[in-house]
């Protein structure tokens, strides 16, 4: 039997809350495994709401790393498509000034 279900699970969830605010700084998260029902039982209906409320967080924060990604590896497409000097036999730069 759990010591107590409504602690076992608030400590899941503060972790995973962390590992969101974690992610959205530009952290590193450590990997995280769902933990076995045997070990904690059942969600506690009490707790429902909140985790829902980080589920939806969860997929915010995936959606806002998607699109910063995708923003990075446009930038990277952009420098990438910028001729390289010493590969290129006509100048780069032209002064119209003098």
């Amino acid at each position: 039997m759990w010591a107590d279900p409504v602690q076992e699970w608030s400590g899941i969830l503060d972790r995973l809350e962390a590992n969101i605010a974690l992610a959205v700084s530009g952290g590193e998260p450590e990997p995280w495994n769902p933990p076995a029902e045997a070990e904690t039982g059942p969600l506690p209906e009490e707790l429902a709401d909140r985790a829902r409320r980080i589920l939806d967080a969860q997929l915010e924060s995936m959606a806002m790393l998607g699109k910063v990604r995708n923003d990075a590896l446009a930038h990277l497409d952009a420098l990438n498509a910028v001729p390289d000097s010493q590969s290129s036999a006509r100048p780069l730069f032209l002064d119209v000034q003098g």
